[in-house]
């Protein structure tokens, strides 16, 4: 049994009610000897400092720290890491829960297994759509196989990246999430652990469960053009970390997973024809796109002014900004 201390952070914005089965969970661990530090974004609701400083006062593992601004998503999940002193570190969502063995399991199955810096649980995942129906879809942990078998498995799965909530090793995460503020705030995490699983060693533990909750209701929608730009920036990154990162000998392969990947979760419909319709609607919107920008480039070189009046806003190819905590988010990052 590992009696490593662990470090748990727990970025959150308005995190409301939910916040209070969270850490009642996660202080009812069998793996006790962790730290549990809470970071608020500048929280704009009155329960989210009520509850966290009615824990931090039960509680003397609880470091609480309540941020002067909101300073983005994806840096607060940032910084809880930076504070973390724990030879382990987790991050934790305010309206997820786990299984009470689910720390003292993966921090076991890091022991067992030097090389591997993250080790991941099942994970029962519960989405609720915007007309109020629910799903719930079963991750499988990691498989302790190669990163060929690692791959599949996350392929398949699109809500394993719902792996990044797994343990990992302070040391090297602490030096790798840093590159997650490089990428878009939507599927950010998506791309992130695709490079992980390229070049490192993941395991699982079935016998540990986390249980993500997903609500749709509280999303922004995204226009279908956003979509399929989101889509684009996905497809591109993916591509080129398998092209980087990989052996020469094993590039074409990546390549060809980043591929499948985009083609199953984005491309692929219930039969091979509306399969084929969509992708030549995407590919005739890719190339207006393209056209587009070309044009709008073309005018910004020449040094020429576009003028629109109040009833014609300028509409840009780009994802809506989330930066100061908006509710639209994939796996709740951007709540943070």
């Amino acid at each position: 049994m590992s009696d490593k201390f662990v470090s748990i952070g727990m970025p959150v914005y308005n995190g409301g009610e939910s916040m209070r089965r969270a850490l009642d969970c996660l202080l009812a661990q069998t793996h006790s000897n962790f730290e549990l530090i809470i970071s608020d974004n500048a929280s704009t609701d009155s329960v989210t400092k009520v509850i966290t400083e009615e824990y931090a006062q039960r509680d003397s593992r609880i470091r609480l720290t309540r941020q002067p601004f909101n300073q983005g998503a994806v840096p607060n999940f940032i910084w809880v890491l930076h504070q973390a002193k724990g030879d382990y570190f987790m991050w934790a969502a305010h309206d997820d829960f786990w299984s009470s063995n689910y720390v003292e399991a993966l921090a076991n199955r890091l022991e067992q297994v030097p090389e591997a810096v993250l080790a991941t649980g099942s994970s029962q995942v519960a989405t609720t759509r915007r007309n109020g129906a629910t799903e719930q879809e079963i991750v499988p942990s990691a498989p302790n196989g190669d990163r060929d078998a690692t791959l599949a498995v996350y392929t398949k799965h699109f809500m394993a990246c719902v792996w990044v909530y797994g343990l990992y090793r302070t040391a090297w995460v602490s030096k790798a999430a840093p590159e997650w503020k490089q990428y878009p705030l939507l599927s950010g995490d998506v791309i992130w652990l695709w490079g992980v699983l390229l070049q490192e060693r993941v395991v699982g533990d079935p016998a540990a469960t986390f249980f993500y909750t997903a609500d749709h209701r509280a999303r922004k929608k995204l226009t279908y053009r956003q979509t399929v730009v989101m889509w684009g920036i996905v497809g591109f990154h993916l591509v080129r970390l398998s092209w980087q990162r990989l052996p020469a000998n094993d590039q074409v392969n990546g390549v060809l997973k980043a591929w499948r990947y985009v083609y199953l979760h984005h491309l692929k419909r219930k039969n091979p024809v509306t399969t084929t319709i969509r992708i030549a609607k995407l590919a005739v919107l890719w190339c207006w796109i393209g056209i587009e920008t070309g044009f709008l480039q073309l005018i910004t070189n020449a040094g020429l002014l576009v003028v629109k009046g109040p009833s014609q806003p300028e509409e840009k190819p780009q994802l809506p900004d989330t930066s100061q905590g908006s509710a639209v988010n994939v796996g709740k990052r951007n709540a943070a």
